[in-house]
């Protein structure tokens, strides 16, 4: 009776087993079509939830799709500089794209007319994209000019492929020149110059490429120079044109009759066509400066100077002893030769 009782349960308890497993694999299978429908349903609305309850939760979401595609001649010699320079308090933000390679270290520079900073230039790596920003700050209490230079160099690279790539030399519109006195050798990088007024108020200009119009005579030892004259604040603003050689260091100063004075003088290096913009105070707005009338500034270039590289030495001499034409004066008792030329102001 108790052998059969027992034999009884044991049948019952296995068809409930079955039982609940055929249910469980049932409802599986109910589940894995509802999702196979489901997936259907989403890909045949273009790849939308079929439930509409779940748009109401759906938002719009802001973006940009940022230009990915690096510039067509990056890395080609002949080098350029694209975008803006934005000016706001003492903030200078040079923004935008080059054809330079990918980690090139390019620098932002500034100087005012007149002393120095200490600190504050900035510098910056080009991005894959030939992006670049960059900041740098004016210290406090500066106000007036201030010349600005975004340049790029092979010889102050970190990475070696890229000193190795452009050490041959920068081409182009926006190459420059410059000695290098401890190397001896004239080297070149590209570079974008720009003179403002700074006044703390917001300002901002497009890097442009510069457009040389350069002489054929251009490193003649028969210089000649054609120089016009403006005013711009509290200076005086001295134009050149001339066919002197690229770097050559050049200087002006004002002859005050009945004064003697120093600090009105100023200085430059002639860009590649010969040109230069030479700013000096102007003597008109000094309160020291009483009943003036004609004045003169002059101009001069002397070859021997420290600060003229080899390629100017080459071309007018060591002591400018190859100069000819005009405009040269001979300093006498061996000392050489230099150019000089005289611009008389009228007092108005």
């Amino acid at each position: 009776m108790y052998m059969g009782y027992s034999r009884l349960l044991v049948i019952i308890v296995f068809i409930l087993v079955l039982f609940i497993t055929a249910c469980d694999s049932s409802e599986k299978s109910q589940s894995k079509d509802a999702a196979e429908k489901s997936e259907e349903n989403v890909a045949e609305n273009g790849g939308e939830a079929a439930d509409s309850e779940d748009e109401g939760d759906s938002k719009e979401v802001s973006f940009e799709v940022e230009n990915s595609k690096a510039p067509t001649d990056q890395g080609d010699l002949n080098v350029w500089f694209k975008g803006d320079v934005n000016i706001e308090g003492n903030k200078v933000i040079a923004k935008g794209t080059t054809n330079l390679l990918p980690e090139s270290r390019i620098y932002l520079d500034m100087s005012p007319e007149e002393g120095t900073f200490i600190g504050g230039d900035g510098n910056g790596t080009v991005e894959p994209t030939g992006a670049y920003e960059i900041e740098a700050n004016i210290p406090d209490g500066f106000d007036g000019l201030l010349h600005i230079e975004l340049s790029f160099d092979s010889s102050s690279q970190v990475n070696e492929e890229i000193q190795k790539h452009y050490q041959d030399g920068i081409e182009g519109s926006f190459a420059r020149i410059y000695y290098d006195s401890y190397e001896e050798k004239v080297l070149t990088k590209a570079a974008f110059r720009k003179t403002i007024l700074f006044d703390k108020n917001k300002q901002s200009f497009t890097i442009e490429e510069p457009e040389w119009d350069i002489p054929e005579d251009q490193g003649d030892p028969n210089v000649w120079i054609e120089p016009t004259v403006e005013k711009l604040k509290d200076y005086m603003v001295i134009n050149l044109k001339s066919n002197l050689v690229e770097e050559t260091f050049i200087r002006t100063d004002a002859n005050l009759p009945d004064y003697i004075t120093t600090g009105f003088s100023g200085f430059s290096y002639i860009n590649p066509d010969g040109s230069a913009v030479i700013y000096l105070e102007d003597p008109e707005k000094d309160n020291r400066i009483k009943n003036l009338k004609d004045y003169t500034i002059e101009i001069e270039v002397d070859p021997s100077h420290g600060n003229n590289g080899k390629q100017v030495i080459e071309a007018y001499g060591e002591n400018g002893e190859k100069l000819t034409g005009d405009l040269v004066y001979d300093m006498g008792n061996d000392n050489g030769k230099v150019i000089k030329q005289e611009i008389t102001i009228h007092v108005e």
